[in-house]
C-alpha cells in the first residue's frame, strides 16, 4: 500500500500537467484551428504582460514579478531586460516571447501545433533559456 500511494499520486500529477498544458493550448488558439500562430501566441502573451503590470505603467518591476511564484526573478529580469535597466518593458517581454515561439515551432512553419506545444511545455524543457521566461506566460 505504501508503494501504490506515490505511484497513484504521481500520474494524478502527470494527468493534471497534461490536461494543464492542453487546456493553454486552447485558449491560445483563438480560432480553434488545432494549431496556434504567432499572432494568437503574442497577443496571449501582451494579455499576460497586461495582467502582471499592476501599476500599469508599461514596465515589470521586480516586485510585480515577485507576486508569480513560478519564476527566479533574477534570473528572469537578468534574460528578459535587454537595455539592463532593471525592469522589463513589453517590448522586451514580447520579444523573450518571440524567441519562445521560434523554439516550440520546431518545424518553423510559423505555427505550434499540438505535439510542438507539448514537447516544449514538458518539465524536462523548463530550465532551457529561451524557454525559461514562458513559464509566467499564464495564458
Amino acid at each position: 500500500m505504501k508503494r501504490i500511494l506515490p505511484a497513484i499520486l504521481l500520474i494524478l500529477f502527470c494527468t493534471a500537467v497534461s490536461l494543464a498544458d492542453d487546456n493553454d493550448f486552447k485558449k491560445i488558439d483563438a480560432n480553434n484551428d488545432g494549431k496556434i500562430s504567432k499572432k494568437e501566441y503574442i497577443d496571449a502573451v501582451i494579455k499576460t504582460f497586461n495582467k502582471i503590470d499592476q501599476n500599469t505603467d508599461s514596465f515589470l518591476t521586480k516586485d510585480e514579478l515577485k507576486a508569480i511564484d513560478k519564476i527566479d526573478v533574477e534570473k528572469f529580469v537578468k534574460e528578459v531586460d535587454i537595455n539592463k535597466d532593471g525592469k522589463i518593458s513589453k517590448e522586451e517581454f514580447t520579444k523573450a516571447a518571440e524567441k519562445r515561439f521560434k523554439f516550440l515551432d520546431k518545424n518553423n512553419d510559423g505555427f505550434i501545433d499540438e505535439k510542438e506545444w507539448n514537447d516544449g511545455v514538458s518539465p524536462k524543457n523548463s530550465k532551457i533559456s529561451p524557454v525559461a521566461p514562458f513559464i509566467i506566460f499564464s495564458f
